[in-house]
């Protein structure tokens, strides 16, 4: 534990790294592109929904992938506040800010040394892109790291103290947090009770069992009140994930997304992606170095060590977690996705950072001068540049559209482009084809998904823009723009059965991106061509 002379060392730099993180962000928010992006536009039109009950049941509609809670929060701090997008982005940027502090000031109570814990863990945070990506988004990844780390936190005090009703009760309340902040929770829930499993074989201690029965309690409330809806949730987007199953080169990709990099952009090259590859074996390489020694040291001298146990502990979440969902993906559905994984970028700073006072134990970081206040402050424009340069929405899909007469109807095909573009009113005209026998034979996994989400769009919140196949014909579109995407199959199937002709081709400088301007030929739709595709979930709307 810390000494005393440290502990308000320790309080000033985690306040100054919730100030710098949320500065940093929050004012680069004003000088970049602030579109929403497809998922957020699915956020906000729930958000924007002025009964909450009804933004409940929608949540299962298929706008919403995931439990009602984060999306409660935001409805509550957008109706209550303001529903501005720099606010409520503002607000995840609070979330993740308050997530590292928090962090920042557990490890060092265990651990000491508050300035080198302050200079490794903001470089560990700062150099890892994918923190500047989720941590500014009106979705539910902040809160749900968040609150993850309360309950990691909070689980790792029973590792010590597993018969206290208060820190039980706590764990009960933050893991049913968790699980309804993002389904992908269930795996941090199942992986915490495994290594507390293995506690109780290690150890002999039937108290572990309480424990165990909490993590049980959780699970029972989440398929007690939620698994029924998850299911309804999860028929959208089938017959297949949206997700493409792992692949070795994706799994080093996706699991070094959450450790640092000098550059991502660079790592994108072919000559270096062997790049990811060392940095997820370097971390592996550390965990099992140092943890070898500590688990032949035997439970009785480990339980002595929370410092120690919190690494174990970390390590143990961050892999299981890592595994599980590898194990998920090739049985269930594939998820094995960076941003549903995110929690696992502290775990694994969690490493580095123990790593670091194992092999520099003796070495001492001055915490006088000015030295740390420079560190401190140039943090601030180099967490401005990272997060200015980040962007989500492909707006590149803008200039194309300038050109085009605003009195013909634009038709997106896909849901990344049609959502922001009708939903923020970036161009007048613009529409959605529901084609679901298209969307079956799309090259792109996604369209299924993209089809699921649009048709609760058309059939809860009763969206004109959105057009079923028996809609689509030359009485209500006499001339209209295609974006055809090389990615996606829709407009191909009318040219090649000759119901529609394209009048016109406006090339774009987006690869695989072309403009059709067409116009219907009056030929018949063939019969076998079927209207839609699944009904949607029945949620009593």
């Amino acid at each position: 534990m810390i000494i005393p002379s440290t502990r308000w060392q320790t309080t000033r730099l985690s306040v100054a790294i919730l100030i710098i993180l949320a500065a940093g962000l929050i004012v680069s928010l004003f000088f970049k592109e602030r579109w929403l992006w497809m998922d957020e536009v699915s956020s906000y039109v729930l958000l924007s929904d002025a009964s909450l009950a009804h933004a409940n049941k929608a949540v299962v509609s298929g706008l919403e992938a995931n439990p009602p809670l984060t999306m409660n929060a935001y409805w509550l701090l957008g109706h209550g506040i303001s529903m501005s997008p720099l606010f409520l982005r503002s607000c995840s940027v609070v979330f993740f800010a308050l997530t590292v502090a928090l962090f920042y000031r557990y490890i060092t109570g265990l651990l000491g040394r508050p300035v080198a814990n302050f200079v490794v863990l903001t470089g560990f945070v700062c150099l890892t892109y994918l923190n500047f990506t989720l941590a500014t988004q009106v979705r539910s990844y902040a809160l749900f790291s968040l609150l993850h780390m309360l309950f990691f936190l909070n689980s790792h005090r029973l590792t010590t103290a597993p018969t206290r009703l208060g820190v039980l009760l706590l764990e009960v309340a933050l893991g049913t947090a968790v699980v309804y902040a993002h389904n992908f929770g269930l795996l941090y829930v199942a992986t915490m009770a495994a290594f507390f499993f293995g506690l109780l074989l290690w150890s002999r201690r039937w108290e572990y069992l309480r424990v165990l029965g909490a993590l049980a309690a959780v699970a029972g409330i989440w398929f007690g009140g939620w698994f029924t809806n998850f299911r309804l949730q999860s028929q959208i987007g089938k017959p297949h994930s949206w997700i493409p199953l792992p692949t070795l080169q994706s799994f080093f990709h996706t699991v070094g997304d959450l450790l640092p990099t000098v550059s991502a952009s660079l790592e994108a090259r072919p000559y270096l992606q062997f790049l990811p590859v060392l940095r997820v074996a370097a971390v592996v390489g550390l965990i099992l170095y140092l943890g070898v020694p500590r688990l032949r040291q035997g439970y009785a001298d480990l339980v002595k060590d929370p410092a120690a146990l919190f690494f174990l502990q970390a390590s143990f979440v961050a892999l299981g977690t890592t595994v599980l969902t590898l194990v998920a993906s090739f049985t269930v559905a594939s998820v094995f996705l960076n941003r549903y994984m995110w929690p696992n970028h502290l775990l694994f700073a969690a490493v580095v950072i123990y790593a670091y006072h194992y092999f520099f134990r003796a070495g001492t970081v001055p915490g006088r001068g000015l030295w740390l206040p420079a560190y401190a402050v140039l943090l601030l424009p180099f967490i401005f540049y990272q997060n200015r340069k980040t962007v989500i929405f492909p707006s590149v899909i803008l200039p194309p559209l300038a050109g085009l007469n605003p009195q013909y109807p634009l038709f997106f095909e896909s849901a990344d482009y049609f959502l922001p573009v009708w939903y923020q009113h970036l161009r007048p005209n613009t529409y959605f084809l529901l084609d679901w026998p298209a969307a079956l034979k799309s090259p792109t996994l996604s369209s299924t998904i993209d089809y699921g989400i649009i048709v609760s769009l058309r059939n809860i919140y009763h969206v004109p823009q959105v057009v079923r196949l028996n809609e689509f014909n030359t009485q209500r579109f006499p001339r209209f723009y295609v974006m055809d995407q090389r990615s996606h199959y829709q407009i191909e199937e009318f040219l090649e059965t000759g119901q529609v002709r394209v009048v016109r081709t406006i090339p774009t400088s987006i690869a695989g991106h072309r403009i059709l301007e067409c116009t219907f030929t009056g030929v018949a739709a063939p019969v076998a061509r079927g209207d839609q595709g699944p009904p949607p979930p029945s949620i009593g709307l």
